[in-house]
């Protein structure tokens, strides 16, 4: 049985107390509680001794399932929760379950109640591709082994600095979030209104129209990059991705790197990214993540961290546009390097103990 926190602490200075002769009032003050909680201690101290500080059975309807009933339940949630045909298992098919097998009948609300007190929780699965090498990723976190191999033999490792560095492209073909709206409504991200357009808006606006969803094409391609050590960031936007683009950003990282300093820089396996690139650095080496390994690289996150906050529910105006919005949305996560690496620190990059 559980036994009270208060109870357990104050119990044997209370008792001692009392069997020294100390009135219950000078116990509650020496010990600052309560002095009706003193009388209870010492009333069931001395009807029941310690056992009357136990927690009793907690009153209420009994669950209607056994123990080896709700792991049945739990077990077949696990197995079902993704089906290999498509699909989800929904509240309605694990009361159909419940029903078949012991014979009882669950409310949809009460399914709910059930699988949150068996500690499942609706949460939005993670895809993963079906070329995915879990070995190999496991491998690839023994870093401080891969940065020996790829690094010169003469720099010490609290010597390296470590960066992630990766591309997205942002544009037209935005995206829309959830935002905090009135109930029963249906919010929509508003383009940049032109003064004779204003009018024509609040029309829209009054017309309660749907999302709107630009139908261009333009963008622009942000390269970042980040050093969770330190919370630096180097950031480059251009019109296209290639690796003339890519020398430029990784020439960014080499300067911002300190004289005597040496930089690694993990990156994903795309075209462009190739080792010969730092060959023309001579503080810097490129590291590739393991192929199709998104969970492995912090930047990712930052993106979706500046669709979701920054730039999500938004139209753009054109390729100006799109350069403004995503230089302050980098400038908007860049300013708090705690936030860059808290966001972007993974343990198994640490070089030194």
């Amino acid at each position: 049985m559980k036994v009270r926190y208060l109870a357990i602490c104050h119990l044997p200075s209370a008792i001692c107390h009392f069997l020294e002769g100390k009135s219950r009032t000078e116990i509650a003050r020496y010990l600052r509680v309560a002095r009706g909680s003193v009388n209870k201690w010492v009333s069931l101290y001395l009807t029941n001794g310690i056992d009357g500080l136990k927690d009793k059975p907690n009153p209420g309807h009994p669950s209607r399932l056994t123990p080896q009933q709700l792991e049945m339940v739990a077990s077949f949630v696990k197995e079902r929760s993704v089906a290999s045909h498509g699909g989800r298992l929904q509240a309605k098919e694990v009361g159909e379950f419940i029903q078949a097998q012991f014979g009882v009948e669950y409310e949809g609300r009460n399914v709910y109640k059930l699988l949150h007190q068996l500690g499942f929780s609706w949460i939005t699965s993670r895809s993963k591709h079906p070329k995915q090498n879990e070995e190999a990723q496991r491998l690839f976190k023994n870093f401080h082994m891969e940065t020996i191999l790829n690094t010169p033999g003469h720099l010490a490792l609290d010597r390296i600095d470590v960066w992630f560095q990766d591309e997205a492209r942002f544009g037209q073909q935005n995206t829309t979030t959830r935002v905090w709206a009135i109930k029963c409504s249906r919010p929509r991200p508003r383009p940049r209104p032109r003064p004779r357009a204003r009018a024509r808006a609040r029309a829209r606006a009054r017309a309660r129209a749907r999302a709107i969803k630009q139908q261009q094409f333009e963008y622009a391609y942000l390269f970042g990059a980040v050093c969770p050590s330190n919370g630096k960031t180097e950031a480059l936007i251009t019109p296209c991705s290639n690796k003339d683009v890519m020398i430029e950003h990784l020439s960014l990282i080499s300067q911002a790197t300190p004289s005597g300093r040496h930089a690694v820089v993990i990156m994903d396996g795309a075209g462009w990214h190739q080792q010969y690139l730092a060959d023309e650095f001579d503080n810097l080496t490129i590291i590739k993540l393991p192929p199709y390994s998104p969970e492995l690289h912090p930047v990712e996150q930052v993106w979706q961290w500046m669709r979701q906050n920054e730039l999500a529910n938004r139209c753009f105006d054109g390729y100006e546009d799109i350069v403004n919005q995503c230089t302050k949305a980098w400038n908007r996560f860049r300013s708090e390097p705690s936030r860059v690496i808290k966001m972007c620190h993974r343990c198994w990059i640490n070089l030194v103990n």
